[in-house]
């Protein structure tokens, strides 16, 4: 398996993240390339699970590590773990032999990012993240000395995904 890319979008909540993510899913698929998304569930508390009466949530709560329930095409995976365990997630993508994996969260991980901005508070916690690639700013936002691209300029942001996913394998496993 060749090398597969990996791009972190990141920013605070209500900064479009998803709705980033969505796009960018969008343009790999029409580009003809597979995608796996992984996503950090910020809100407080666990993800939802499907209602406790399905096999699949019995078993966790009989005390299965994990379940796993496979049907017409698709897989559906709960596992017990303690730890936000990124690398983990991460070749638990790879079994769907993706071009690129989208992180959704994960602030602190090493992977190329797009950071949006809601404000210069929320630029002046992210901009010490590592490995930025893309600063998108919300209408109005202003940072000096950094280059920017507004979140609603769809063409420069669809842009840069594509030349980033069709350039070298830099950043990937």
């Amino acid at each position: 398996m060749e090398a597969v890319r990996i791009l972190q979008v990141v920013g605070f909540k209500n900064s479009g993240k998803t709705t980033l993510m969505n796009r960018l899913i969008e343009l790999t698929r029409t580009s003809g390339m597979k995608v796996s998304a992984i996503k950090h569930h910020g809100h407080s508390g666990r993800p939802e699970l499907p209602p406790q009466k399905t096999d699949s949530v019995q078993f966790l709560a009989s005390g299965a590590a994990s379940s796993l329930v496979y049907g017409d095409g698709l897989i559906q995976m709960h596992l017990e773990e303690p730890e936000a365990d990124l690398e983990k997630f991460i070749r638990f993508s790879l079994l769907a032999n993706p071009d690129l994996i989208l992180i959704e969260g994960f602030k602190a991980a090493p992977y190329p990012k797009i950071v949006l901005v809601r404000s210069l508070e929320d630029w002046r916690e992210l901009e010490t993240l590592s490995n930025i690639q893309l600063v998108i700013v919300h209408t109005g936002v202003k940072l000096e000395n950094t280059a920017t691209v507004e979140a609603s300029n769809r063409e420069a942001i669809d842009r840069f995904f594509t030349e980033w996913m069709e350039g070298e394998v830099d950043e990937g496993i």
